[in-house]
């Protein structure tokens, strides 16, 4: 199962990565797409923040993995929240996504799935090494 959960969380956080990615290379082109979070675009913390979390899968064992999830996971899990917070009250403060849905509020939903993920593949990686 800890195989399972570890996919699951490297193809969750990949798309966030990839959704982060394209996201900043459009904003660099029109620099209109991302909301500032003072001088720094949300969607370059975005793309670090799903890319630490991916590269966390492949260290789950080792504290680094648990640091580089935690870190990644509370700025993107941060940036959703506050995104789908601004969205509900101001409107139109996340770029829109698939079918016209913000992309806070899938990437909140992302966070969320990660943070199962993580959960699940660490505590299965437990189970197994004490067998």
């Amino acid at each position: 199962m800890n195989k399972l959960y570890r996919l699951l969380l490297v193809l969750v956080s990949g798309f966030g990565a990839l959704a982060g990615l394209s996201l900043t290379v459009e904003h660099i082109q029109t620099g209109e797409v991302c909301p500032h979070l003072g001088p720094i675009p949300a969607c370059y913390l975005v793309l670090v923040a799903y890319a630490m979390i991916f590269a966390s899968a492949f260290t789950l064992g080792k504290s680094i993995g648990v640091r580089l999830f935690f870190v990644g996971w509370i700025i993107v899990f941060g940036l959703a929240a506050s995104g789908v917070v601004m969205e509900l009250i101001v409107g139109e403060t996340c770029p829109p996504g698939p079918a016209g849905i913000p992309q806070c509020f899938i990437s909140f939903s992302m966070a969320v799935a990660c943070l199962v993920f993580f959960v699940l593949a660490r505590r299965t990686l437990a189970e197994e090494r004490a067998r």
